[in-house]
């Protein structure tokens, strides 16, 4: 079992930052707190303001963040577009951010969200 204390230098040590980090990432406060704050982002992006990003604005919406390759969004939309609806709802596109930042199934789709993983 790892502390949750620095080590006997006062340092916060790697162990412990990864141990403190792992119970965040399971804390459901915490994940719904980046949904609420990534679907303020989202819907500022959305240019048709019909409440889904279509394959274009998806697309948009990393090249508006400064990604200078936004070629892998095609592939990651159509990995989140589960339904193959040919839509994302902001629901959809802020859960698939959660789980690319949180989850630990290497499969998941939604680690494509920000491109192929290396």
């Amino acid at each position: 079992m790892v502390s949750t204390k620095a080590d006997e230098t006062g340092f916060l040590t790697e162990a412990v930052f990864i141990d403190l980090l792992k119970k965040e990432v399971h804390d459901p406060k915490m994940k719904a707190n980046i949904q609420n704050s990534n679907r303020f982002v989202y819907e500022a992006m959305a240019t048709n303001e019909d409440g889904y990003f279509q394959r274009d604005e998806f697309r948009k919406l990393f090249e508006n963040i400064g990604m200078p390759d936004a070629s892998f969004a095609e592939q990651a939309f159509n990995a989140i577009d589960t339904n193959h609806d040919g839509k994302l709802s902001f629901d959809k596109l802020s859960h698939a951010f959660v789980q690319f930042m949180f989850c630990e199934d290497e499969d998941s789709p939604c680690n494509l969200l920000w491109g192929p993983l290396i």
